[in-house]
């Protein structure tokens, strides 16, 4: 896995970075808290995850299970599911 941010200044603040992404055959979605997208990256290549994908980080993020575990606590107009078959 590698970060292809380049010097884009958008990517350098630091805040909440939710992810999806994946290790061998197992998805994870989550949120690296107080982190640039390098230093997001960095995390992510340190958990060993083969793919990586950074997620939208405005006011319509959220990570729901079960209820709201972060994010703004109103209804979202897209989400990203995981079912069990």
């Amino acid at each position: 896995m590698t970060y292809s941010g380049g010097g884009d200044p958008k990517f350098a603040p630091k805040g909440l970075r939710t992810f999806i992404a994946n290790k061998g055959n197992t998805a994870y979605m989550g949120i690296v808290l107080n982190a640039s997208m390098q230093d997001s990256a960095k995390v992510l290549k340190a958990l060993g995850m083969d793919n990586a994908l950074n997620l939208d980080q405005g006011g319509s993020t959220a990570l729901w299970y079960g209820g709201y575990k972060a994010g703004p606590g109103r209804n979202m107009p897209n989400a990203l599911l995981f079912v069990r078959k």
